[in-house]
């Protein structure tokens, strides 16, 4: 794009205002701001509260950090499949290459801390609806080497990214992308002078406070004329994604070739709406019961606080004022009959409170989030509260596959990545027996072959403890192993000073 004095804005900035309109329209920034603030607690904003309390009973975090909790429970890792007929591999050598990508990756996983990625993408999910990540180039990492640069995964919120056909949740046939960002000015004008754009140009990254269109009501809260809105525009050429940034008025980054062929973007969604790659957030659900429960409690307090306790009705005309202090004598002029008479607290329909927590528990019940599940029921028999935990994880199964989905998706690009930026000579970290290695891997021979990434998943959920455990005590009841072969295979952290309580009935069993 040619830059033009009298164009107000930039072409990808029209296009950042069509996709903002189509956001407004399904009532998006709305919607998210509301289930961040619900989820956090803040949920009396914009509810008429009449003069009642405003107590909060937060069973809407409760679901959504036990959503959270079950899908992250297992850990995942990528793996690697070579599926081109082109360089022909045999078996043994497919394996090698396979296990070579298999371990850099696993080392960039680590160093990315792609566990604390993926359990923010499931909060980010349950409450906005979409969970999105990015990836780029970071020139600016440190290798030890000549061969410096490495990619980066980060989140973005999804109020913060276009598609160029938004009725469409195919990511790689979009015709564009564009990603919206709240820079510091001073950072962006650095970055424009780096890449030798003129000062006139320069001039025209300016602050402004376009801050409501992005996540929680927190994104309005910034230094005062700092910072302003850049867009990061990314789409197809012959088959190589190209990038450029800019800002309202003028271009930062010029149009580049990534030398990338699938968009740098993978994404997922909570529940699928059709015809919109946005999806529904589970959080949006629970608004309207939440309020419910609220504002029921609200009244049930008002009604306690203003008739729970007992009301003295006296004759004013005998006695001019009553007291309540103990034992204080009253004095009446004439008879004492029908003078003050006390007047017994009000009572409350029980029914109320049978509604109340009837909305909670049937929330709860068709959500998923029940009281074995979120672990809040009696353990008289721990394997039926196992099967009863597996039984109402279910419904998070299409949700499950989703994130595996867009594991198996950011593998795909960080494979792309290292093929169109790593050299052959570059030395690549990986983890060994010895805590790490640098080996060499040449990217060159196998940029024009195919790979397949598959998801590997461990069970390592708490409740695979407790079945372990009860496991274990029922081996040793039937005398099938003995007590040190119970403690050492006893999970961590149950038993304080496991090791010394082993070695000392190690030598009780010796004698």
């Amino acid at each position: 794009m040619t830059y033009n004095k009298r164009q107000p804005f930039t072409e990808e900035w029209q296009k950042y205002e069509k996709g903002k309109e189509y956001n407004r329209s399904i009532g998006l920034y709305g919607e998210v701001d509301t289930n961040e603030r619900f989820y956090r607690g803040d949920q009396w904003v914009g509810v008429a509260s009449s003069g009642l309390p405003t107590p909060v009973f937060n069973f809407y975090r409760r679901v959504i950090d036990y959503y959270v909790s079950a899908l992250s429970a297992s850990a995942v890792t990528m793996s690697y499949a070579y599926a081109s007929p082109v360089p022909r591999l045999t078996p043994e050598q497919q394996n090698r290459v396979n296990g070579v990508l298999q371990k850099i990756t696993a080392f960039r996983w680590e160093k990315l801390k792609m566990d604390r990625l993926l359990t923010d993408s499931l909060f980010d999910a349950a409450i906005t609806g979409d969970a999105f990540a990015y990836t780029y180039w970071d020139p600016s990492v440190r290798t030890g080497q000549p061969y410096t640069g490495d990619f980066r995964t980060v989140l973005t919120d999804n109020t913060n990214v276009f598609f160029g056909n938004p009725n469409s949740r195919a990511v790689q046939s979009q015709p564009y992308i564009i990603i919206s960002m709240r820079e510091p000015v001073c950072d962006l004008r650095a970055e424009a002078e780096k890449n030798g754009i003129d000062k006139e140009r320069i001039a025209l990254i300016v602050p402004d406070s376009d801050t409501e269109y992005f996540s929680g009501d927190m994104a309005e809260k910034e230094l005062e004329n700092t910072k302003c809105v850049s867009l990061i525009y990314l789409w197809k050429e012959d088959g190589r994604v190209h990038y450029r940034k800019s800002v309202r008025g003028t271009v930062i980054t010029d149009d580049t070739d990534t030398g990338l062929s699938l968009y740098p973007v993978a994404y997922y969604s909570w529940s699928k709406v059709k015809n919109s790659w946005h999806g529904r957030a589970v959080g949006t659900g629970m608004v309207d019961n939440q309020i419910f429960i609220n504002k029921a409690y609200a009244m049930v307090m008002k009604h306690m606080m203003d008739t729970a306790f007992s009301k003295v009705v006296y004759d004013s005309t005998v006695i001019d004022e009553w007291t309540n202090r103990v034992g204080e004598a009253i004095a009446v002029n004439g008879p004492v009959d029908n003078v003050a008479r006390v007047l017994s607290g009000g009572s409350m329909q029980s029914g109320m409170l049978d509604v109340i927590n009837m909305a909670i528990g049937h929330t709860k019940d068709f959500l998923g989030a029940t009281d074995s599940a979120l672990g809040t029921e009696k353990a008289d028999n721990t394997s039926a509260i196992i099967a009863l935990q597996q039984a109402s994880s279910q419904p998070l199964e299409n949700v499950r596959r989703s994130l595996y989905q867009f594991v198996e998706d950011i593998g795909l690009i960080w494979l792309d990545f290292m093929f169109a930026f790593y050299d052959d000579k570059r030395l690549m970290r990986v983890q060994s027996e010895s805590g790490s290695d640098f080996i060499e891997f040449p990217f060159s021979e196998y940029r024009s072959a195919l790979f397949d990434c598959a998801v590997e998943v461990g069970d390592t959920g708490w409740w695979s403890e407790v079945t372990a455990v009860n496991t274990l005590d029922g081996l040793l009841k039937l005398g099938k192993i003995s007590a040190t072969q119970y403690l050492e295979r006893l999970p961590e952290n149950i038993i304080p000073r496991k090791k010394e309580l082993i070695e000392s009935l190690s030598q009780t069993e010796e004698k």
